[in-house]
């Protein structure tokens, strides 16, 4: 049975004193949050089940959200963002990630629990939560590194573009999931949004760091395969 897997980005958030850790929703971000709701309150758009990050950007938006749907998310701290930590360790395989063998690995755990910095995590998360909603519709609060995270496990053959994406606030990319095949219906729809409370914010510096050292020149010799939602603008 198929999971409807929504992955949504956080409100816009702005930092304070630097810190984006502890970044609250501006009054933008709350006015996304807020019509993301009112697009799931649809009954056709109902959702099964309801997730966030622990982070307060994303509980912030959660929380408008659920007071829309009237439901309240469950926290899940392994889909929070890229931490300090991890950083080192990624930037080394993601190097090592245009290699055969390494490029045999990812493929070959695509959909499946990986070891991998973020996405291992994540995908222990996104796992968990399927298994929870067979045949259901769920949305999942998280951040823009973590829908590259979950991009790149799906469709590892395309990582080399979906880690480098930026997905914009409170877009929604969305997967149909059955087993371990992730199929992508959307990347980063705003279709839900007004155009004027349309933004695509930089993700944390951590993240920055990680995207760019990704190779670049494997990116380049692909065509970027066409997406399915015209209003996707991946960065």
């Amino acid at each position: 049975m198929a999971t409807e897997l929504n992955l949504i980005r956080h409100g816009h958030a702005v930092r304070v004193n630097g810190d984006y850790f502890h970044a609250p929703l501006t009054i933008l971000g709350q006015e996304q949050a807020a019509k993301t709701g009112q697009y799931f309150n649809d009954p056709q758009n109902h959702l099964d089940g309801f997730y966030s990050s622990p982070l307060r950007r994303t509980q912030e938006t959660a929380s408008i959200i659920g007071a829309k749907i009237g439901q309240t998310a469950e926290l899940r701290p392994g889909i929070q963002e890229i931490r300090f930590t991890e950083l080192p360790a990624l930037m080394f395989l993601e190097i090592l990630s245009i290699t055969d063998l390494v490029e045999d690995y990812l493929d070959a755990r695509a959909g499946e629990s990986i070891r991998w910095p973020i996405e291992g995590r994540v995908s222990a998360v996104l796992l968990d939560i399927v298994a929870r909603h067979p045949d259901q519709r769920v949305a999942v609060i998280a951040h823009a590194g973590v829908i590259s995270a979950a991009l790149s496990w799906y469709l590892p053959e395309k990582r080399w573009r979906w880690w480098r994406t930026t997905v914009s606030n409170c877009s929604i990319t969305r997967f149909r999931v059955e087993g371990s095949r992730g199929e992508l219906l959307a990347v980063n729809d705003i279709q839900h949004l007004s155009p004027a409370l349309v933004s695509t914010q930089p993700p944390t510096k951590t993240v920055e760091i990680a995207k760019e050292a990704h190779p670049a020149e494997k990116a380049l010799v692909f065509d970027n395969p066409a997406d399915k939602n015209k209003d996707a603008s991946p960065k």
